[in-house]
């Protein structure tokens, strides 16, 4: 169940961005040919041949720092160290070996960190500058351009090859659903953890940020028993005030991952923002049920009328989270805790739920007798013949046509809408593939 950090550090200037670009096909953070220009932390979902991980781009890793801007990268890259599955030790190519990249070297080496050599600015195969690095002990050395796209593959099927198999705790029943508590911070989640286990097993301040890791706890309801896994608040990355509370996030949203469910925690007070939908999208493209929660509904008036408000509004704001389940609790006074566990359960049975053949293409004939495929632009009409589920946890159902490709982008929409009604997958990210039938 768990995605895997790749966490890049090397020292300033080895094209650490440029590579963290490159993998995510767009240029989410700042590259410019000046030394130490990374110093905001970066991190994103990315996928390599159908595995998932999050990618960790640091700024440049200086062991010896002690105070400054040395310092601060040198804290950012030692956390990502701790954080990660897997280090990605870039160097380069060009200028050589440093004593810098010795240093570096060395602390990997003390640390026993999971790592690949990636040695960068290399345009072309066999060329003898990668051979110095491998005085650094740390295993082949793989060069790349990050600059010209040169051996960026090679290095991820290193990459996913070197990760390490997602497994459950050794005292973990398999058969118990992982819940993870996400949201903004200082919206409720660690009292709302206390309240439902009934103890205080959550520190809780008025400060945001208290919650640093994950906290995962047992729960026992009558629907069944799950673990609870309270998080750190997660704002958007320009609101970060330093790289612990950014690694916090980073720790949050992998926890997510980790999960079988999310509950987005919401302060009912403030309401439903552009944080709370980018946390639902995060939790729907991860493949997670989703289930809102609207804490502090102690402190609203009117309740029928804010409520009917609030979920109008989330709809006219955001119309493809307009049918996300969602209850209004309080942990401070128990308002609806006990509908949590059935609601949870629900989600549960959305995430596993299979789908027989025979009833899919029953659905796929008749969604086309409600509305035909249309033709394209040379007046061929594709042609879909049949359908199957391919996957659960997520729910994944494959339909088999003639010419996928002609299949417009409309019609797709059309099928994924209909599906998610007529079968009652609110909240869940059911996934519809097209294949070319043989």
């Amino acid at each position: 169940m768990s995605t895997p950090v790749v966490a890049i550090i090397g020292r300033p200037n080895v094209g650490k961005s440029t590579f963290f670009n490159r993998v995510l096909g767009t240029r989410r953070a700042v590259v410019h040919d000046r030394p130490g220009v990374t110093r905001d932390r970066n991190a994103a979902r990315a996928e390599w041949a159908g595995h998932a991980f999050v990618l960790v781009d640091t700024g440049g890793f200086l062991p010896a720092a002690a105070e400054g801007r040395d310092a601060v990268v040198r804290r950012q890259a030692e956390l990502a160290i701790q954080l990660a599955d897997l280090v990605l030790f870039m160097v380069d190519g060009l200028s050589g070996m440093s004593d810098l990249d010795n240093a570096i070297g060395k602390s990997l080496r003390r640390r026993g960190a999971p790592c690949l050599i990636v040695v960068n600015k290399v345009d072309k195969p066999g060329d003898a500058l990668v051979h110095e690095f491998h005085r650094l002990g740390l295993g082949t050395p793989r060069p790349i351009s990050a600059e010209n796209g040169f051996g960026i593959g090679d290095v991820l099927d290193a990459m996913i090859a070197a990760l390490p198999e997602a497994a459950p705790a050794a005292d973990e029943d398999p058969r118990t659903r992982r819940v993870a508590i996400v949201g903004r911070p200082n919206v409720g989640k660690s009292s709302l953890v206390n309240a439902l286990l009934g103890e205080e097993r959550v520190v809780v301040e008025a400060t945001p940020g208290t919650t640093i890791d994950p906290i995962d706890a047992r729960w026992a309801t009558p629907s069944g028993e799950f673990i609870l896994v309270d998080t750190a608040g997660i704002r958007r990355q320009a609101q970060f005030e330093d790289q612990e509370e950014f690694f916090a996030t980073v720790r949050a949203l992998h926890a997510l991952e980790r999960a079988h469910i999310a509950c987005l925690v919401v302060d009912a007070v403030e309401g439903f923002h552009k944080q709370e939908a980018r946390l639902a999208q995060h939790a729907l493209e991860a493949g997670r049920p989703l289930l809102l929660i609207y804490n502090k509904w102690d402190l609203i008036e009117e309740r029928e009328a804010t409520w009917k408000a609030m979920t109008a509004e989330r709809a006219r704001r955001f119309p493809s989270l307009a049918d996300l389940p969602a209850l209004p609790v309080s942990a401070t006074t128990g308002i609806h805790l006990r509908r949590l566990p059935a609601l949870i359960q629900e989600r549960v049975r959305q995430f596993e739920r299979h789908l027989s053949t025979s009833e899919l293409n029953r659905w796929l004939a008749a969604v086309q007798r409600r509305r035909q495929v249309p033709s394209t632009r040379l007046g061929r009409t594709p042609k879909l013949y049949y359908m199957t589920q391919t996957s659960e946890r997520p729910p994944e159902f494959t339909v088999f046509a003639n010419a996928p490709s002609h299949l417009n982008d409309n019609y797709r929409r059309y099928l994924q809408l209909r599906f998610v009604e007529d079968f009652g997958f609110r909240g869940a990210p059911v996934r519809l593939k097209y294949r070319k039938s043989e």
